[in-house]
């Protein structure tokens, strides 16, 4: 699947990290959608249908924690890959975010390269 026909959710609170994850995916042609927080991404997945979810863990109301939780625990979104970001990295982090569920970890800043290689790299799969 060519990155033209991928639609992200970036589920971000932080407004540069929005734009800048944004911009990065605009620019290989992706389609972007944007949350601010857990509670609209579950609102917004039916609607939207994403190829891949874009999160991070500290949000507002509903953290990616329990935001992927609630999207595993529905048989609707519960195949929909994950790729947890987050500034606070640690091995202790990433095998949590890997125990959880998540499909991938990415710490910020990400970096341009990495960050489009690892999604086409996911959503391959």
């Amino acid at each position: 699947m060519e990155p033209k026909d991928w639609r992200i959710l970036v589920v971000e609170d932080e407004y540069d990290s929005v734009q800048m994850v944004t911009k990065i995916l605009q620019h290989h042609g992706v389609q972007v959608f944007v949350a601010h927080n857990g509670q609209e991404c579950i609102d917004m997945l039916p609607k939207i249908k994403p190829t891949l979810v874009v999160m991070d863990l500290a949000l507002p109301e509903m953290d990616g924690w329990e935001t992927l939780a609630r999207m595993r625990a529905n048989p609707e979104t519960a195949d929909i890959p994950v790729v947890a970001i987050t500034a606070y990295h640690s091995v202790n982090v990433e095998a949590d975010a890997r125990r959880a569920g998540f499909d991938a970890y990415l710490s910020k800043p990400l970096d341009v390269q990495s960050l489009v290689r690892s999604l086409n790299a996911i959503i391959s799969m």
